[in-house]
């Protein structure tokens, strides 16, 4: 009986340290793409925010109905762009599937479009997915904070 339950331990190994490699790839990538988003908001580059999205994204604003493309992202950041928004994402929760075909992102965004009189804070909830070329957003869930 010994021998079968070290062999069973001797198998399950090779999966898990596949699935703790899996997730720390999946937590470096999730990392550079908040990077990646805080630099591209620095930069005022709405085209780069938007590319971090899916086709498909379900965006989900604060006080409106649920919408599916890349309308809200693009409308949102053209918007914080053409203003000089600055807009920074800090990330509070990351998880990662075993697998890691889906994580979630959760954290604290700050922004300030001065032209807009705005100096606001706000919690984000990003669900995403990995395609051929990185992690892609899809699902963008926001609300900001009140006085």
């Amino acid at each position: 009986m010994k021998k079968i339950t070290l062999l069973a331990a001797l198998s399950i190994a090779p999966g898990l340290a596949l699935a703790e490699t899996l997730a720390d790839s999946a937590l470096s990538s999730l990392t550079a793409l908040n990077n990646t988003f805080n630099a591209s908001a620095a930069s005022s580059d709405a085209d780069a925010l938007v590319s971090l999205y899916a086709e498909d994204t379900l965006w989900i604003a604060q006080g409106a109905p649920v919408r599916q493309g890349l309308a809200g992202p693009r409308e949102l950041f053209d918007f914080v762009t053409e203003n000089a928004g600055k807009v920074t994402h800090t990330i509070d929760h990351l998880f990662v599937s075993e697998d890691a075909t889906l994580a979630v992102m959760i954290g604290s965004v700050e922004a300030v479009i001065e032209t807009a009189g705005m100096d606001t804070t706000g919690t984000y909830l990003f669900v995403l997915q990995p395609e051929d070329d990185g992690w892609k957003i899809v699902t963008d869930m926001w609300h900001q904070h009140t006085e």
